[in-house]
C-alpha cells in the first residue's frame, strides 16, 4: 500500500518542483500517550518496542526517472486497546494517515491495517515479521501494472536511529526489486 501511497506522493513532489511543500497539518493536540505495552499479552508485542516514541522522519523518493527528492516527516508510535496493538501515526505534507498492528497468536504473525484516507486506494492490509536485526512489514497492493506486495525492512536499528528502504514484488514474494522510497528515522526528544 505505501508503495501505491508514495507513488501518488511521489508524482505530487514531482510536480511541486522547487516549491515549498505544504505545511503538516496538526490538531492542537495531536499526540496520544505513549502507553505501554501489556505484560499480560504474547511475548512477540516486544518485537515492536524499538518503535514506540516520536520520531523525526527524513524521506527519500526514487523516481522511475532517477529523480529523487526528500521532505520531512513526523511520525507517532504508540500503544493503544490495553497495550495489545501498536498504532502509528504519520504526519507529512504530502499524506496522513495512520497504521494499526497487532500479533495475531493463533496465526504467529503480526496482522494489521495502514489507513491514509487522503490517497487514492488508502486502506491496505499488511502482515509483520520480526527477524533478529530487522522488522519488515509487507502491504498488499496494486499499481498501474497490476497486484504487487510492497516490502518495508527496518534495519541498522538503534535506540535513536533506525532506517527503512522499501521492495516492491510483482510474483507473489519469490523475487524482490528497489522501491521507490527510503527513510532515516531520528527520535525526537
Amino acid at each position: 500500500m505505501k508503495y501505491v501511497i508514495l507513488a501518488a506522493v511521489l508524482g505530487l513532489t514531482a510536480q511541486a518542483g522547487a516549491q515549498t511543500p505544504p505545511p503538516i497539518l496538526y490538531q492542537p493536540d495531536p499526540d496520544s500517550p505513549i502507553e505501554t505495552r501489556n505484560p499480560d499479552g504474547p511475548a512477540e508485542l516486544a518485537e515492536f518496542d524499538f518503535l514506540i516514541g516520536d520520531w523525526d522522519v527524513a524521506i527519500t523518493f526514487h523516481a522511475a526517472n532517477g529523480d529523487s527528492g526528500t521532505y520531512q516527516a513526523s511520525w507517532h508510535n504508540h500503544w493503544v486497546l490495553n497495550g495489545m496493538m501498536v498504532m502509528q501515526e504519520w504526519r507529512g505534507p504530502y499524506a496522513t494517515g495512520a497504521e494499526f498492528r497487532r500479533f495475531d497468536p493463533q496465526a504467529g504473525e503480526w496482522r494489521g491495517y495502514n489507513i491514509y484516507p487522503t490517497l487514492p486506494n488508502g486502506w491496505r492490509p499488511t502482515t509483520a515479521q520480526r527477524h533478529e536485526d530487522r522488522m519488515e512489514i509487507y502491504i498488499d497492493g496494486e499499481d498501474a501494472e497490476g497486484p504487487m506486495i510492497n516490502r518495508e525492512t527496518y534495519a541498522d536499528i538503534t535506540e535513536n536511529r533506525m532506517r527503512m528502504y522499501s521492495e516492491i514484488s510483482r510474483d507473489g514474494g519469490e523475487t524482490w526489486e528497489a522501491g521507490r522510497y527510503e527513510m532515516v528515522m531520528t527520535r525526537r526528544d
